[in-house]
């Protein structure tokens, strides 16, 4: 029923270093938002592992060149704190300029709402690691708003929880390396989790 590749790609590759690493976990877990997931998954600890922190990152600036153009964007604004990580190594890759907005404004000296320097009106393009709603991409895209022009974000990993749809009635396009969808069949095929843990985590997708 599922075919076996016999040489792993990037992705899944990737895939596979993180379930075996557990950064990916099949259980019982809380979400941020407070729902109940039969999976967990924490792309963080790439920062830790060099040549599979870099495929992440080639991964993002192919799609980057190919899908979205590297024209069409003038700046890479991530959202703290592990989207940073990747969004800055992203911009240094293809030399574009990177920002970040910040979690919350210090009620101190310039009470900035990102860090970076961003020319006004500027393309911008968000980026994070995973998305689970949308809704923490949003308010980091109202902090900018007038500054900017924003219609196209990028994450790595798309948990298929709705966030598309919320992008797309903000006017912003998704983009996505994978989602949990594409992992869960990496996994399978090549043994990692079984039949029933296959079926199970596929339901809650849906």
């Amino acid at each position: 029923m599922y075919e076996k590749d016999s040489k792993l790609s990037i992705l899944d590759d990737l895939v596979l270093f993180l379930y075996d690493k557990d950064a990916i976990k099949i259980g019982d877990f809380t979400l941020s938002s407070g729902k109940k997931s039969k999976f967990y998954l924490d792309l963080r600890i790439l920062q830790s592992y060099p040549t599979y922190f870099r495929k992440s990152i080639l991964l993002l600036k192919e799609y980057a060149m190919h899908n979205i153009g590297l024209d069409n964007f003038d700046c890479v604004c991530s959202i703290p704190t592990s989207g940073t990580v990747f969004g800055s190594s992203l911009a240094y890759e293809i030399f574009k300029p990177h920002i970040y907005v910040r979690k919350s404004i210090k009620p101190y000296g310039t009470q900035k709402t990102y860090e970076g320097n961003l020319i006004t009106n500027s393309k911008i393009l968000f980026l994070d690691d995973v998305m689970t709603t949308g809704n923490s991409l949003i308010s980091s895209v109202e902090l900018l708003k007038g500054e900017s022009v924003v219609k196209d974000a990028l994450v790595i990993v798309d948990r298929g929880q709705g966030a598309e749809f919320i992008m797309e009635n903000h006017g912003i396009k998704m983009h996505k390396i994978t989602s949990m969808d594409e992992i869960f069949n990496i996994l399978i095929q090549n043994n990692r989790i079984n039949e029933k843990n296959f079926h199970g985590l596929k339901n809650e997708l849906k």
